[in-house]
């Protein structure tokens, strides 16, 4: 065996992250690396083909090219959808695909800055203060605090690969 080749967790669905330039890079790790480690593939998608740079806390720039646009998006193909933070910049197009996900009965999480616009989508205003909002199952979960936050980015990974 090459040294060199691993051995790849299969995918078990695709999640589409939608952002803007000047995304939470913090917030996008946050909730798709409990994603990925249940063996989700993530998909930038924004309503740019060109490159995105987010920043964390700490000041670096973390730099995507979007899998797709919002308008050629294959929501079929996605099982999931991820707000991490900052998605407001294209709101009309977001709010269309949170809509469409909502509708499709497919869950969605929003982390912080787009728990507002999620909150307005979901009809769901008491949740537009949280730092991370959830809809799974028709129901809609808010969690406040960095603890209660975690948890539920741990939580909505955990109940979508089940």
């Amino acid at each position: 065996m090459n040294r060199f080749a691993r051995k790849r967790q299969p995918i078990i669905g695709r999640v589409a992250a939608v952002t803007a330039q000047n995304f939470d890079a913090d917030d996008f790790v946050r909730a798709t690396r409990p994603l990925e480690q249940k063996g989700f593939a993530i998909s930038v998608v924004s309503n740019t083909s060109g490159m995105l740079t987010g920043r964390t806390e700490a000041g670096q720039d973390v730099n995507f090219v979007p899998a797709s646009t919002i308008g050629d998006m294959d929501f079929d193909g996605y099982c999931a959808l991820v707000l991490p933070g900052n998605s407001h910049g294209i709101s009309e197009s977001t709010e269309a695909a949170i809509d469409k996900f909502l509708s499709d009965g497919k869950p969605v999480i929003a982390m912080s800055g787009d728990v507002p616009m999620f909150a307005r989508a979901a009809n769901s205003p008491d949740v537009s203060d949280a730092g991370v909002a959830i809809s799974m199952n028709g129901k809609v979960f808010a969690a406040r605090g960095q603890e209660d936050t975690d948890e539920a980015v741990e939580v909505f990974a955990s109940v979508l690969a089940a």
